[in-house]
């Protein structure tokens, strides 16, 4: 029996690397469904959106309403591209359950059809979200170390009203 199968895909920015990895995982989740000859991709959604909670993504709602009438497989590279947090996935996946939509995350090779995943899920997403607080705060650090030791790139942009001297200090 064929199924439709919806990818789904997020990167945090726009930035060049960022779009690079988009489509990276568009084309090898792609490559995956044209490997399973009972599926057929019905759509890819597309969020580019920040890990922060307050942006909205607007595809991954799309996705969810898709899912309760057109499609009956999600495929996503790995749970920390599919939810933001712990509490958005397992609450996600929950509703996706109830429809009857199957979900996999290539990356860990974890499939809600196979095992009952809830529990492995919560562990891998918690270890996602702890590193990406992580992340974000050795970014913090890493700016605030130079702007201290006046080495930061935001010295270098544009600065109205005021000028530089012959060695580049404002």
């Amino acid at each position: 029996m064929e199924k439709k199968v919806g990818i789904y895909c997020r990167v945090s920015t726009n930035e060049k690397e960022q779009l690079y990895s988009l489509a990276a995982q568009i084309s090898a989740l792609t490559r995956a469904v044209a490997n399973i000859s009972q599926w057929r991709l019905a759509d890819v959604f597309i969020d580019i959106a920040s890990a922060k909670g307050e942006i909205p993504r607007r595809e991954f709602e799309r996705l969810l309403r898709e899912c309760a009438h057109n499609i009956s497989v999600v495929l996503t590279k790995s749970i920390s591209r599919f939810g933001r947090d712990t509490v958005e996935t397992l609450s996600a996946l929950k509703l996706l359950k109830a429809a009857g939509v199957r979900v996999i995350f290539e990356q860990e090779n974890l499939d809600t059809d196979e095992v009952d995943s809830n529990l492995m899920i919560s562990v891998m997403e918690s270890f996602a979200q702890a590193e990406n607080e992580s992340r974000s705060e050795n970014i913090r650090i890493g700016l605030a170390m130079k702007a201290a030791n006046g080495t930061s790139g935001l010295y270098k942009r544009k600065l109205y009203g005021y000028s530089k001297i012959r060695m580049g200090t404002l």
